[in-house]
């Protein structure tokens, strides 16, 4: 291409440019100028009489707007099948306390529920584990709001083919600060047991979390784990 070429084509490009912000500009205008009315009759002869039918209230499971929100459980994925069905599932967003060495956590199709067959198993590597002991923890859905002076009803099955020795605790979110523990001690969990307990707050926090430790080596499996208000309105 010649330099007259490049020359006519720059001139042609600048001015198609103008034109177009020209026309940008004179529509902007031309919407500003626009007034937009609403009108909205209240009058009670505008009103519809609303069928003795027509009930309840319609929300959309986002957000967490029914777990989470209207249903008051605090525990997410509590049954560990948050990746379906089968194994490994994804136990997201309950994380590990500990290290490779002294833990060892996987999903396994071994549940007492027929229908949620997955249960998490946790195996316990260490002879002297570190102090607080290893586990699981769970922060809810964005943080579990715990109020000083309200009880929670901590509900879950536990497995194991030795004695039991398992810490529930609320802590908040970075783990050092205790707001309510309850220790397992069984030696019958051969089989599945149902495991139920009241955890009393002694401060607020607003962004806590179950944990779940032991310092006992060994073998647990854990499954369907509830924490729920005990003012809870049912």
């Amino acid at each position: 291409m010649g330099t007259k070429d490049a020359a006519a084509l720059h001139t042609i490009l600048c001015s198609l440019l103008l034109l177009s912000l020209s026309c940008g500009c004179l529509a902007a205008e031309s919407e500003g100028a626009q007034t937009a009315l609403l009108e909205v009759d209240t009058s009670w002869k505008a009103a519809r009489k609303i069928p003795q039918t027509l009930f309840g209230l319609f929300f959309e499971e986002i957000n967490h707007a029914g777990a989470g929100g209207l249903w008051a459980e605090l525990v997410s994925n509590r049954g560990f099948e948050a990746g379906g069905p089968y194994t490994p599932s994804n136990i997201d967003p309950w994380s590990i306390i500990g290290d490779e060495s002294s833990i060892y956590v996987k999903t396994e199709r071994a549940s007492c529920f027929s229908r949620n067959m997955v249960a998490l198993r946790m195996e316990i590597l260490c002879a002297k584990c570190p102090a607080g002991g290893v586990g699981i923890y769970n922060p809810g859905f964005w943080g579990m709001n715990i109020e000083e002076g309200k009880s929670y009803n901590l509900v879950m099955y536990i497995r194991s083919l030795e004695s039991v020795e398992l810490t529930a605790s609320l802590t908040c979110s970075d783990g050092l600060q205790n707001i309510a523990a309850a220790v397992i001690v069984d030696t019958n969990v051969s089989d599945w047991r149902k495991i139920q307990m009241q955890l009393l707050a002694k401060v607020t926090c607003r962004t806590s979390r179950l944990e779940l430790t032991t310092s006992k080596r060994g073998v647990i499996w854990i499954d369907q784990v509830s924490l729920i208000p005990s003012d809870t309105y049912k």
